[in-house]
């Protein structure tokens, strides 16, 4: 089992290398192969990864508030931004993440606005691709 502060490392990464910088290759050493984002429909690692293509042009950025972990789970507290047509719109929002073997195997976002929405545009361009 990994240290609660290892989970945190894996978390700020997840967020600020894989989710604000869209670096996919992280997907598989960060997320584990069980992995399900609850709030997106319960999508597996593999849908989720066509997600995050699709999201590149959001141009997200995520400013962590706080990380708070104990044994395998991580909540994150934070605020996102994003661009669409040139105007920035942002939401705050807590995420809880449940890891397996320094992996993340949950992940339960909730927001104000719901992030789902904020992102629901840039999800659409990737329908129609």
């Amino acid at each position: 089992m990994a240290s609660p502060e290892q989970n945190k490392a894996v978390v700020r990464r997840f967020m600020t290398e894989v989710l604000e910088g869209g670096n996919l290759d992280l997907v598989d050493a960060i997320l584990a192969p069980d992995y399900v984002n609850t709030s997106m429909g319960n999508v597996d690692r593999t849908a989720f990864k066509a997600m995050l293509s699709a999201l590149r042009s959001a141009g997200m950025t995520f400013t962590i508030k706080e990380l708070v972990a104990e044994g395998d789970a991580v909540v994150a507290r934070f605020t996102v931004t994003v661009t669409q047509a040139g105007q920035k719109q942002s939401a705050m929002g807590l995420t809880y993440y449940g890891l397996v073997n320094g992996k993340i195997a949950v992940d339960e976002p909730l927001s104000s606005p719901d992030l789902g929405q904020l992102l629901a545009p840039f999800l659409a361009q990737m329908a129609h691709a």
